[in-house]
């Protein structure tokens, strides 16, 4: 594990938007969040208000933007935005429905025309929460499922899951990976019914 990931932190992906619910490809296309997504980010504000949150730092597209916002507002902590954050440049992707493209990409397997490799994705993201870790325990990084799954390619997570809408998971780096502890509220789908969800 580098030296940069020895704070426990929190992670959690924006609430859902039409297109998570459609299976479109967002990327960073700017996409709203959805009446449930609002719903969503309000319960998980009221479950992390019983944690400690020292500071939130969150992507700036504004179906995150929104969630961090609820978030921030419940939990009294300081917000701010980092573009290191966002989600993957899809290019040519971008705005269509999910295809075997998709499934190629997170395996390293296809560069769109106009996006991000997977390798550049990656390296982007982990080094914009590694450097928000580093500077102490209990951030909250509120950003997107590509983010958890760029991490599976540099870290060993347990246990391992697709990241829901608007759940929110405690992390603990250790020599050995991410130890994630998932604390489901009432609008996140049970843990039978997580699957790879629409980026």
């Amino acid at each position: 594990m580098s030296d940069e990931f020895n704070h426990p932190f929190w992670f959690l992906r924006h609430g859902e938007t039409d297109w998570n619910r459609e299976r479109r490809t967002q990327g960073q296309l700017d996409t709203p969040l959805n009446a449930l997504g609002r719903r969503q980010a309000a319960a998980a504000a009221e479950r992390l208000k019983r944690e400690k949150i020292t500071r939130i730092v969150a992507s700036p597209l504004s179906r995150v933007r929104e969630t961090a916002e609820t978030v921030a507002q419940a939990v009294g902590a300081p917000l701010s935005f980092d573009e290191g954050l966002m989600e993957v440049h899809l290019g040519e992707l971008q705005g269509y429905p999910h295809d075997d493209r998709i499934i190629q990409f997170w395996r390293g397997g296809f560069a769109p025309d106009g996006g991000e490799t997977m390798e550049i994705f990656t390296e982007r993201v982990w080094a914009a929460m590694a450097r928000h870790v580093a500077k102490g325990p209990d951030v909250l990084i509120i950003a997107h499922g590509g983010l958890w799954r760029a991490a599976r390619d540099k870290t060993p997570q347990r246990p391992i899951f697709s990241m829901p809408n608007c759940l929110p998971v405690r992390v603990m780096p250790n020599a050995d990976g991410w130890l994630a502890e998932a604390l489901p509220t009432t609008e996140v789908d049970p843990p039978e019914a997580w699957e790879e969800q629409s980026i």
